[in-house]
């Protein structure tokens, strides 16, 4: 009867010493993404782009502001009473009207074409980090967060600190296992060649 409890025991064993070779071959490695978006090309032309778009849109609104500003200078150069005070009124408020949407649909339009370029480029990230991983012979890439600390934790209170803490991922890797620059690499060629 004791040989029969202990041959489960031994079957789990055997099964163990056999799955712990195969589990010590799995090659891990790490990548930061939020260094990586930052980093590659595109991301920097990326962002000049957007810098551009935000110059000739902080123009236009000025001259939409001007244009409502001059209506109502109009406006207010008359009498109240008079019949042009009206028309006027109404040039102004419909200028105004028109501006305020004129912002909001620009707003929208910024926010949702901002979200979908950042939604591409991480796509982009996660397809180089395979392509990485798969030159690299790798089974498993952990996606690396790492925020800042504060040198002079009086900076935070307890709570942010604890977030800042909590976001922390890795706790430690060596920087053999980082591929991040291999990624930032294959990115910007891939992004120079026009892929």
């Amino acid at each position: 009867m004791k040989l029969v409890r202990i041959a489960p025991m031994f079957a789990i064993v055997a099964v163990c010493s056999w799955a712990l070779p195969a589990m010590a071959q799995i090659k891990i490695a790490t990548v930061n993404a939020a260094r990586v978006f930052n980093e590659i090309q595109e991301t920097k032309d990326l962002k000049t782009k957007m810098e551009n778009d935000q110059k000739t849109l902080q123009a236009q609104d000025l001259d939409k502001k001007t244009k409502v500003k001059d209506l109502q200078s109009a406006r207010d150069a008359l009498k109240a009473d008079s019949p042009q005070y009206a028309k006027a009124n109404q040039d102004l408020m419909q200028a105004a009207v028109d501006y305020e949407v004129w912002q909001r649909v620009q707003g929208a339009n910024i926010q949702r074409d901002q979200k979908q370029q950042m939604l591409n480029i991480f796509n982009k990230i996660t397809s180089a980090v395979g392509d990485v991983a798969a030159q690299k012979g790798l089974d498993l890439v952990i996606a690396e967060q790492k925020p800042d600390i504060p040198e002079n934790i009086d900076q935070v209170n307890v709570d942010q600190l604890r977030l800042l803490i909590n976001q922390r991922n890795v706790l430690f890797s060596t920087p053999a296992v980082d591929i991040s620059s291999d990624v930032i690499a294959a990115m910007d060629a891939k992004y120079k060649s026009g892929k």
